[in-house]
Order: structure tokens, then sequence, then C-alpha cells
């Protein structure tokens, strides 16, 4: 078997893809596996670092762009149909899976029109408009929610649950806190926002402080600001004698998370799934300029199994994080009670059920003649591994 993997743009897409990626490959150490992205976009470091083989296409979103900056947008389709086409031309998969993200459309597309088996992965409870489209045209669609099903062929779907990397575990909050030199008798606050939504969360949190200078000796932070706020928010923890871990992001994602009693986070797909695998009670912030507002649909599963707690974008200040804060410090039962509810969102599964749908579309499809890619398929095809 051969395959393409395509998305990115955000961890949102990437990180489940990854985490598919990983499960394949521990069926098949020499499975031929490519990712497809976005040229220039940070899948590409990410993946380089773990070792995956990475092509870029250009490629840019349509959704809540000005009228030129959506022209320049349309012009790139065509072109990155063509390079799609190309890298099908050249990889000859036996499966293309997408993951969302501006590549994945055309990669995908490009996949149907070759008659290429194809997989989407549909990582939140709102679908965009892109995958709804083209649930129509694949052959199979795998939801992270059973309120995403809905959207599309009742024939095709399946339920796998969003896919968690392997990295995230095997590492104890007491290891965690020791090797963060926190304090492990205090309530550790986890706040991070992603690379679009950390800047009002940071806002937030530095107007929070004053109002909780009476607790500072018994709460503690980790907190993931983006390159823009780093300064100030390790000055505003400094001025207020706060204990605190601040950087622009973390890397070892998997240590803060352990470490962490409560989060503070926007409700992208990726973070709820990890939220609900590692039984993580929440604050969710929904990130209000996401397509569809899908995560304020991802927030509300996971509120209404009470493993999370919502506050809106626009009900976002200092006094409301404070209050919230306050209370949990008043009822660490609480947030045990919200940690074992959201672990029953989990699908600890979710990678081995989307492995498997991918492995039996590529092996229906094995065999099939892609017309559009040459005379030579078959001959590209019995050289690779079969399931």
């Amino acid at each position: 078997m051969k395959a393409i993997i395509a998305g990115g743009g955000t961890g949102g897409h990437l990180f489940p893809a990854i985490a598919l990626a990983e499960e394949l490959r521990s069926r098949w150490a020499d499975l031929p596996l490519l990712f497809v992205g976005v040229e220039g976009g940070v899948e590409a470091s990410l993946l380089a670092t773990r070792g995956w083989d990475f092509e870029g296409i250009k490629a840019s979103g349509l959704q809540g762009k000005r009228f030129l900056s959506r022209m320049r947008s349309l012009s790139l389709i065509p072109l990155g149909l063509i390079r799609s086409l190309s890298i099908l031309r050249r990889f000859r998969p036996d499966v293309v899976v997408g993951f969302g993200g501006y590549a994945s459309v055309a990669m995908v597309l490009s996949g149907v029109l070759a008659r290429v088996p194809t997989v989407i992965h549909e990582q939140n409870a709102l679908p965009g408009l892109a995958n709804r489209w083209l649930g129509r045209v694949v052959d199979h669609v795998a939801v992270a929610f059973d309120e995403a099903a809905d959207f599309f062929p009742k024939r095709k779907v399946r339920v796998t649950g969003n896919p968690v990397r392997a990295e995230l575990f095997g590492i104890s909050g007491a290891e965690a806190v020791t090797r963060l030199d926190l304090d492990p008798d205090r309530l550790t606050i986890l706040i991070f926002g992603g690379s679009q939504g950390a800047h009002r969360l940071n806002q937030a949190v530095m107007e929070a402080l004053p109002t909780l200078a009476d607790w500072r000796e018994r709460i503690q932070f980790i907190h993931a600001t983006g390159p823009r706020d780093l300064a100030s928010v390790r000055q505003g923890y400094d001025a207020g004698g706060y204990r605190a871990v601040v950087e622009p992001f973390f890397q070892a994602m998997a240590m803060a998370y352990a470490a962490a009693d409560l989060c503070f986070c926007r409700a992208g797909a990726g973070t709820v799934a990890e939220l609900c695998a590692l039984g993580k009670p929440s604050v969710l912030i929904p990130f209000p300029f996401a397509a569809n507002d899908h995560q304020r649909y991802n927030a509300e599963a996971l509120v209404a199994s009470g493993g999370a707690r919502m506050v809106l974008d626009r009900e976002l200040n200092g006094a409301t994080v404070a209050e919230i804060i306050r209370t949990f410090l008043r009822n660490r039962e609480g947030l045990e009670a919200m940690a074992r509810r959201a672990k029953t969102l989990a699908k600890p599964d979710a990678a081995i059920r989307l492995a498997d749908l991918v492995t039996r579309t590529a092996s229906r499809g094995s065999r099939a003649k892609l017309r559009l890619l040459g005379p030579d398929l078959q001959s590209g095809t019995r050289n690779c591994g079969h399931v």
C-alpha cells in the first residue's frame, strides 16, 4: 500500500493526520507515505522534524477574505489541481486521505478525478463547506463527532473519533511538575490559544492577576503566549509575583498537559480530542472567527458531557477568568469530576479505527487502474507493499 495524507495549515488538521501516519507505520514500517500541504505552511517544518516526507502546493482559503484576496485564492485552485495531479503521477498512491485545510481540497479532488480511492476526515462537530462538498464525491467520510455524520451521505460515513498523537501520552503529572520546576501542591493552570486565538486569552489572564493576588501562593501557570505577547505576559507574571512557566509555544506539549489541573484554551477539534483523551478539565473559549463558528459546536459537545465550561469570546475578561479560578480553588473535587466526564467522550482507538478504514479503502481500490496517471500504473502498484 502507498498513501498520501493531505492537510495542514493548523495543528487541528495536522496532528490527527500525524496520528494516522503513526498508526499506519506501526503496522508497516516500510510503508511509502507522503504528506501534502500548503507550500510554505507550518506543516513543512513540523513534519520535517518528525522525519515525514512532504510536498507543498500553492493554496489559500476563501472564507472571510476581501475581494482581491479571494480572487487570488481562486486563481490558485487550477494551479493546485495541476500540482496535485503531478504528485499523483509520480507517487502513484493506493489511497488519498484528506484532513482539511486548503491543500487538502486540491489533493483529494485530484484523487477523485484520477479515480484513486479517497477518504476524508472531518475533525469538527460542524463540517466546513469544502468537506461537505467533498463528502459527495469521495469514497468514505470519517467523522470525529456523531453530530457531524448528518452532513454527509449516510452510506459513506464512519464515526472514528479524532486521532490523538501518541507523543502526548506516557508522562505522569508528578514527573511533569518536577521537570517544569513547579510546586505539586498548587493548582496548575495551562493556558494556550493557538496561532490565531492566543492574544485575547493572554489579555484576559493578565487582567485577572491583580484580583487573584490573595490566592497567588495557591496557583501557578503554564502559559503558551504565541510570539507576539511573550515579553508582556512574562512581565505581567513577574510583576504580580506569580509562579509561571511562559513560552511562545510548547514543543513538548505532553509535559504541559500532564502538569495541568485545568486548561483555558480555544476549542479546536484537535484540542477537544486531546482534552478528552487525557481527561483534562477545561474552560473553552471558542475562537469567534473560525469558519462557520465551528469551535462553538466543538465546545458544546464537551460542555454537554460536563467535562468543560464554555465562555464566549465576547464575555471573556479578567473578572470572568478570576472568578472561574477561585471557584475551582474552592472545589478541587469539581475538577476531578470534570476530568472523569471529559474522559467519557474519548475515543482512544480513533487512530486504529481510521487506519482500518483507510486500509480497507485502499485494498478495494488497489487493483483499479487510475486512468489519468498513465499506462505504467500497474507496474508501479505491483512494486509497493500490499495490505
